[in-house]
């Protein structure tokens, strides 16, 4: 973590056995593995706890005080057997148990008063709770009672060397529980640590001490404005908490982690600040112009502001780094046009880069019709062209005849050369890393850098934006361009037949109507994948409508055939995976029916929505689902229903995903750690002061501050997953 690591291995402190299996599962090798995962959740000493969910069938793990205790025989036909039963609570529940054998252990561990960590599988009998096959451990013995500790949990006190170091261990004011995690338990964990704090150096102070002779940034505060405490006290303290609690520890962890790509974020800005671009003013004369007022209709107020402030920063020797966020169906495309229209005026190229080959084909067709008439050239560059028609665009594009080329990753491959590159746009940023949004202003000269414009129809939160894209400056463009038709949305429960009948009835009506529709179906193979839908579709709900189907195995030929036949009106009904997701533009498409929606996240859902209501004409989407009423998924698709604001479901999205799930874990070989206690939702604070922070460090000690992040490969990761 920021530059601090301990790699002797943790058969320093535990026994080879135990490491060994350690090392496997959990995968817990080194000390630093286990001074890195945190504890989650705490108890204070005294207390009672649940430390999982009540889920029937699951593990289960608490601090329970128990309630009573009774003895009996049981016969049978093995012969008799001492059963000794107990009724606990764990602050929320009560619940029985019972435990066959050693009876004299039990009665002598578990006394009315005395509080346990308990673990077993959760049961249900007659609407109450059971814990089946418990194991316990004493935390504070009751008046009378003995330490004990019984089952897997009796790992503690192998780990602790003895009955009373346990009792100790689990006697100190907050009892930590770790994540869980396979082939290891909170109690072996907390042992575990025990040892691990005791041999460990004491980390050093990764920051700079701040110093009235020295520029040095401002030491951290936390949200009080309390000064953050050392790193290595908040590495001990993360896992054997004060009596004050394990909250300072926490605030300091949770910086360190944000500064860690806070850090990132600032040396990329730095390395941007050392490149300089060509200013390319606009102008009020000339092709801009003639574009801007053969649009069929006038710029929105958000559009407008959106192309002001981009506009500002492409007339700039220092390279733009800006990111469009526009939500579904806001009209960037139009934005992002006449932007290229100020580069191709001041004579530079600009390349378009689309996440997928249909919606690269629909960009330049698009952009090809708004500038006909134009003597501005749009080439198209993907992965599966035909040999002679890459050769010819390759051509176009290093021959300057191309002024917008248009592509997906093919752009960025090598063998792709530009005659003068003034501008690269990125659409739907998080379908592309770090790495492959820069490779083009990379190859480029350091004083003739091309101005970078990322794009994305997926609003995104501001503590995201600040951690995830926290190089670029943010353009917000507000509102949907003049003319659009409404969009009305309706959860419809597969347990409402008529719901569902009336369902497709109203698609049959949009088709007489001459509109058109899509359906949306999870998965491509099976009885509820895309083909068969399609085929039921069009041979018994919809038989006299033209339907197609498009999903992701389709060749790209095929697919654009598709879209192509779809965007002239000669298909009623497309049959879609999520291909159809982000930037397909069919203005006469005014329904969409979204089956299972349950399988989707709200964010995809809000994108998917915007496929419709593109045109003047309203427009509807219902979402299918199998959920109960009442459940969490349910309860998602009713938010979605409720709302047309993207930036409201994207805050939504992010509490009801993990930051595990934002922040990736890896890919592409990278060597990367997740953020574990650093929580986007509440954490806006810690956040902010870890930029401010590491933009002072930067000026401070550029040097330091690469040390710092020397492991983080940031550069090979995608941070928003959404497939």
């Amino acid at each position: 973590m920021l530059g601090w690591e301990d790699q002797r291995p943790l058969s320093q402190v535990i026994t080879p056995d135990r490491a060994r299996k350690l090392a496997d599962r959990p995968k817990l090798r080194i000390m630093t593995d286990a001074l890195l995962n945190f504890p989650t959740k705490y108890v204070r000493a005294g207390s009672t706890e649940a430390l999982d969910l009540l889920e029937e069938g699951e593990m289960y793990t608490c601090v329970a005080e128990i309630i009573n205790v009774s003895e009996r025989e049981n016969r049978s036909g093995r012969g008799p057997r001492t059963i000794v039963s107990f009724t606990f609570t764990d602050g929320a529940a009560m619940m029985e148990s019972a435990l066959f054998g050693n009876p004299g252990l039990h009665k002598a561990c578990l006394t009315a008063g005395t509080i346990v960590l308990l673990y077993g599988k959760l049961g249900r009998f007659r609407e109450a709770w059971q814990l089946k096959n418990p194991s316990y451990v004493t935390v504070h013995p009751g008046e009378g009672a003995k330490f004990g500790a019984f089952g897997p949990l009796k790992t503690i006190v192998d780990v602790a060397g003895s009955g009373e170091q346990a009792q100790e261990l689990l006697s100190k004011p907050w009892l930590p529980s770790y994540p869980r995690r396979p082939g290891t338990s909170t109690a072996e964990l907390i042992g575990v640590m025990d040892k691990v704090l005791a041999a460990v150096d004491q980390p050093a102070e990764v920051l700079p001490a701040a110093s009235t002779d020295a520029p040095a940034p401002a030491w951290p505060i936390d949200p009080e404005g309390e000064p953050l405490i050392s790193f290595a006290q908040a590495v001990r303290e993360i896992h054997q908490p004060p009596v004050e609690g394990p909250f300072a520890a926490q605030s300091r962890i949770k910086f360190n982690e944000a500064l860690e790509l806070q850090v990132v974020m600032a040396l990329r800005r730095a390395d941007a600040e050392k490149r300089t671009s060509v200013a390319m003013a606009p102008q009020d004369t000339g092709v801009a112009s003639e574009v801007k007022k053969a649009l069929p209709y006038t710029l929105s107020e958000g559009q407008t502001h959106a192309l002001e402030r981009i506009s500002e920063a492409l007339n700039s020797t220092n390279p733009a780094q800006l990111m469009l966020q526009g939500d579904v169906g806001s009209g960037k495309t139009v934005v992002a046009l006449l932007a290229m229209m100020q580069v191709v005026q001041a004579g530079f190229q600009c390349a378009f880069i689309a996440p997928t080959e249909v919606l690269a084909a629909q960009h330049a067709r698009t952009l090809t019709q708004l500038l006909s008439g134009t003597t501005v050239g749009v080439t198209l560059l993907t992965g599966s062209q035909k040999t002679a028609e890459k050769k010819l665009s390759l051509l176009n594009i290093i021959s300057g005849q191309a002024d917008i080329v248009v592509g997906t990753h093919a752009l960025i491959q090598d063998g792709v050369e530009f005659a003068d590159l003034g501008l690269v746009i990125v659409d739907e940023q998080h379908r592309f890393g770090v790495r492959q949004r820069d490779k083009l202003r990379e190859m480029a000269p350091m004083d003739r850098t091309p101005h970078t414009l990322v794009m994305t129809a997926t609003p995104i939160p501001r503590t995201v934006a600040m951690t995830m894209f926290g190089d670029l400056q943010s353009v917000r463009l507000e509102g949907l361009p003049a003319g659009r038709g409404k969009i009305s949305t309706s959860v419809v429960p597969a347990w409402k037949p008529r719901w569902v009948e009336r369902a497709w009835q109203r698609m049959a009506e949009e088709i007489r109507a001459g509109r058109q529709a899509y359906v949306v179906v999870p998965r491509i193979d099976g009885d509820d994948g895309v083909e068969a839908w399609g085929e039921r579709i069009a041979t018994q709900i919809l038989p006299d409508a033209t339907v197609a189907v498009l999903h992701g195995r389709m060749n790209a030929e095929d697919k654009d055939e598709v879209m192509g036949l779809f965007s002239r009106g000669d298909i009623d009904v497309l049959v879609a995976t999520t291909v159809i997701e982000v930037g397909v533009d069919v203005p006469n498409a005014t329904m969409m029916l979204i089956l299972d929606a349950e399988n989707f996240g709200v964010s995809q859902l809000h994108q998917l929505r915007g496929r419709v209501g593109r045109g003047s004409a309203d427009a509807v989407c219902l979402l299918h689902t199998e959920a109960e009423e009442g459940s969490p998924s349910y309860a998602r698709l009713e938010a979605v229903a409720g709302t047309l604001d993207g930036f409201v479901l994207a805050e939504l999205d992010l509490k009801q995903r993990t930051e595990g799930d934002i922040l990736g874990e890896s890919q592409s070989g990278a060597r990367v750690r997740r953020a574990t206690l650093l929580d986007l939702t509440e954490d806006e604070e810690i956040i902010l002061e870890a930029r401010r922070y590491a933009t002072e460090l930067v000026s401070y000690d550029e040097q330091l501050a690469r040390n710092l992040v020397a492991g983080l490969d940031v550069d090979e990761q995608d941070y928003i997953e959404r497939n």
